[in-house]
């Protein structure tokens, strides 16, 4: 598996996380803050949940559009979704247990400009799936996938045509029950064109280690779970470079009344909300390396009434190349009354 080619699959990601810059051994302590009641611990029966977001790209004051050797980039029409449900997922003996299943779907449009040329609109598409078990087993991934089908932008480009690069292909992981092995299938389908049937590359990664693991895939939605203000540590697998890193918050939470104008639909009844308390958080790579990646989730209201469930409200991440970033803003959250 090349480095080069499994970037593009991550371009889009909201949430692909490598490295800390911290350690330290230690077992994060994941709440049901996503429920009403935060808690109701391993009674996930009737869990329903889907959070959409529009994904813009900010003004060029706000950081939101870049140049990098003369190329620029504009992305519109983005819609992402995120649902989460309970399943009966199969773990590696074959016990069946219910656990969650958490899917997401991005869609957008991007354009890239140089020399004075822009690209017609080139359609991106990344969904992912992943199964994992209760909070009371630290939401311990059994499986995840993700299929990508995206336009990445070249770092020296010498045209219209080779200012980007296409990607189309599906990484797949699949979790011992212990935690200690996991089975990774990277298939790249632009390689099955011209009638050939693309070969998937198989790939086993030793993951044992005595802190929480997460797959890159349900980080996002585990975060909910995590007291942000404890400086949380815990492993995933790096899908660049096939290995377990450690990660943790770049900087420090800050609390913060986020403005927004977000629909809520529980129950069947509509409300919404001009400002929301909240916490922001800010997640990069070891040693600061790299750009970091901002996240501003809402605060518990009441542990028995948690009106907004932690969830994201706005994520902001940089686009590959240092040509801007986007942000996902909250627009719509269908929750159940658990």
């Amino acid at each position: 598996m090349k480095i080069r080619k499994i970037a593009g699959l991550f371009l889009l990601a909201p949430l692909t996380l490598c490295a800390a810059c911290a350690g330290g051994v230690q077992h994060m302590e994941i709440r049901t803050n996503w429920y009403r009641n935060t808690f109701l611990g391993d009674d996930i029966r009737g869990t329903r949940e889907t959070l959409e977001y529009e994904v813009t790209m900010p003004s060029a004051e706000e950081g939101g559009s870049a140049e990098h050797n003369g190329l620029t980039a504009e992305y519109t029409g983005g819609v992402y979704t995120m649902s989460l449900k309970n399943a009966t997922i199969e773990l590696d003996n074959a016990v069946k247990e219910e656990g969650y299943v958490l899917e997401t779907s991005l869609s957008i449009d991007v354009r890239f400009t140089y020399g004075g040329q822009t690209s017609a609109a080139l359609h991106d598409v990344v969904t992912s799936r992943v199964e994992f078990r209760s909070a009371g087993e630290n939401l311990k991934p059994v499986y995840s996938t993700k299929t990508a089908h995206t336009h990445v932008p070249n770092d020296v480009p010498s045209s219209l045509e080779t200012s980007y690069a296409e990607y189309h292909y599906t990484y797949e992981v699949e979790y011992d029950d212990g935690l200690t092995l996991a089975a990774v299938t990277f298939t790249d389908h632009l390689a099955g064109s011209n009638g050939k049937v693309p070969e998937p590359v198989k790939s086993e990664v030793d993951i044992e280690g005595k802190s929480t693991f997460l797959d890159n895939e349900q980080i996002l939605f585990a975060l909910r779970g995590v007291n942000l203000l404890s400086a949380p540590v815990f492993r995933t697998l790096d899908p660049t470079m096939g290995t377990v890193q450690e990660v943790s918050l770049r900087q420090s939470t800050t609390e913060v009344n986020e403005a927004v104008h977000a629909s809520f639909e529980q129950n069947g009844e509509p409300f919404s909300a001009e400002s929301i308390a909240a916490y922001e958080c800010a997640i990069g790579y070891r040693n600061n390396i790299g750009q970091e990646r901002t996240i501003v989730f809402a605060k518990t209201t009441d542990p028995n009434e948690n009106v907004y469930r932690n969830v994201p409200l706005r994520i902001e991440y940089p686009i590959l190349r240092s040509l801007g970033k986007l942000r996902y803003t909250l627009k719509k959250a269908t929750f159940n009354d658990k």
